[in-house]
């Protein structure tokens, strides 16, 4: 310590020297790895030989959003070895029959390139029809005190969700309410209505409003309407069949 005391101006700089080297070992392991080589070394090579072209590209966003139910097909692109497709659908849409966009992909694509590239396809939704009823609840569920049914998400800043309501009225209403206050007692079924360009969708909650002075705490209850969405399909270079899951 009492050589550090003596010498602060050249421990200083030691010191910083010392960060510096390690900082820049640690971005030569980083990028170039303990082989010298580039980190994906020749792994790349291949893409140079068969590359997806622009046409092919066009043809698979083409082929996809012929499907009634797609909203957005995102320019797909390369990551790597890894050629990403996502697909934004509509909210009505089922999880099954999305699946075969996979098979659009897979067709519009040559067998020295599935031999090359991974392909990963991500399907998912701009928003979902789901409500949530948020207040103070008793142990037996029943809301007791400051009840608000809400979407779940902020529908005047989606662009694809071109109209929507919330009423406590059972029948199609687009009367741009997106929330509603429970004062009363009593049991309720509060409805949501969303429209895109594509489908119009519906969901609902029902809840119980019953004032108690036992102890109740803030808690939220939610539908489960759309929850499908996103999923994920995986194919690995070489291998025809899709793995899919929400989380690859």
């Amino acid at each position: 310590m009492g050589y550090i005391r003596k010498h602060k101006l050249s421990s200083f700089v030691i010191l910083v020297y010392i960060i510096v080297v390690g900082f820049a070992y640690f971005l030569y392991k980083l990028f170039i790895g303990s082989s010298g080589l580039p980190v994906y070394g020749d792994r790349l090579d291949d893409i140079e030989k068969f590359p997806i072209t622009e046409e092919q590209i066009k043809n698979i966003e083409d082929s996809i959003m012929q499907d009634e139910q797609v909203l957005k097909v995102t320019k797909p692109y390369l990551s790597g070895k890894i050629f990403k497709v996502i697909v934004t659908v509509a909210d009505n849409t089922e999880l099954e029959p999305t699946r075969a966009y996979a098979d659009k992909v897979m067709a519009a694509l040559t067998d020295e390139q599935k031999k090359v590239y991974d392909v990963e396809v991500y399907i998912t939704k701009f928003y979902d029809c789901t409500l949530e009823a948020t207040g103070k609840m008793d142990e037996e569920g029943n809301f007791t005190e400051n009840v608000v049914v809400k979407f779940s998400k902020d529908l005047s800043k989606n662009e694809y969700a071109l109209d929507y309501g919330l009423t406590n009225v059972e029948g199609v209403n687009y009367n741009k309410e997106q929330k509603i206050e429970i004062k009363e007692d009593g049991e309720y079924i509060i409805y949501g209505y969303v429209k895109d360009k594509k489908s119009e969708f519906s969901c609902s909650i029902k809840i119980t409003r019953k004032t108690s002075d036992a102890q109740s705490k803030e808690d939220t209850v939610n539908t489960v309407a759309s929850r499908q969405f996103p999923i994920i399909g995986y194919s690995k270079a070489g291998k025809s069949a899709f793995v899919w899951t929400k989380n690859r």
